[in-house]
C-alpha cells in the first residue's frame, strides 16, 4: 500500500529544503506584545487565526488568518496581537556569517 505525505510533513520538508528549522507553534492572548532584539536569525511566520501587527524598524504591518510574514533578523521586532487573540507558526533560518 503506497502511503503520501500528510499537508504538514509536505510543509515542514519545503522549509526544511530553504534552510529553516521545524516550524513551532506560538499562540498569543489578547493584546500580548513580544518584544525581541536583533539576532541573526530570519524568521518566517504563517498566521493561522487572528491577527498581528509586526513593528520593524519604522515600519508596521498588519497580518490576518493565512497571511505569510518575514523578518530578516538584522533589526529588533515587535510583534502586537489583536484583540482576539492569534496563533501562528514560526520557523528560524541562522543568517549566513560574513567571510573575509
Amino acid at each position: 500500500m503506497e502511503t503520501t505525505p500528510n499537508s504538514m510533513d509536505v510543509f515542514k520538508n519545503s522549509l526544511y529544503q530553504q534552510g529553516f528549522v521545524s516550524p513551532m507553534l506560538t499562540t498569543l492572548a489578547p493584546n500580548e506584545t513580544i518584544k525581541r532584539p536583533s539576532g541573526n536569525q530570519k524568521i518566517f511566520g504563517y498566521i493561522l487565526d487572528g491577527e498581528l501587527k509586526l513593528v520593524t524598524g519604522h515600519e508596521l504591518k498588519t497580518y490576518s488568518k493565512h497571511e505569510i510574514f518575514f523578518i530578516d533578523g538584522h533589526q529588533g521586532f515587535e510583534i502586537q496581537c489583536g484583540s482576539n487573540g492569534a496563533q501562528y507558526l514560526f520557523a528560524f533560518k541562522h543568517s549566513a556569517k560574513a567571510t573575509c
